[in-house]
C-alpha cells in the first residue's frame, strides 16, 4: 500500500501546484485512498508516522525526499478557521 501511495505522490508532484492545492490533493485524493483501506483493516502506527512524512513533504516540497518543514504539524493539522492549514491527519 505504501509504494502505491508514494507513486501517487510522485505522479502529483510533478504538477505546478500552489500551497493551498497541494493540501487539497493531499486531503481529497491521496489521503482518500487510506480511508478506504482504513475502514476495513486498522494500519499501525508505524505505517500513519509513514504517511505524515509523505504528506509533509508533498506539501512542503512537492517531493518524494525528506523536505524541512515550515510549520510543525499540530499546526497543520489545525482547521484553517484555528490558525492551521487543514490538512488530515492520518492518526484521526
Amino acid at each position: 500500500m505504501m509504494l502505491a501511495l508514494k507513486d501517487k505522490f510522485i505522479n502529483w508532484s510533478s504538477n505546478k501546484l500552489s500551497l493551498a492545492g497541494r493540501i487539497l490533493v493531499a486531503n481529497q485524493v491521496l489521503l482518500a485512498s487510506i480511508w478506504y483501506l482504513a475502514a476495513c483493516w486498522n494500519p499501525d502506527p508505524k505505517m500513519c508516522n509513514q504517511v505524515r512524512g509523505l504528506i509533509r513533504n508533498f506539501i512542503w516540497g512537492g517531493k518524494e525526499a525528506p523536505t524541512r518543514a515550515k510549520v510543525r504539524w499540530d499546526t497543520l493539522a489545525l482547521p484553517t478557521s484555528h490558525g492551521g492549514l487543514g490538512v488530515t491527519d492520518p492518526k484521526a
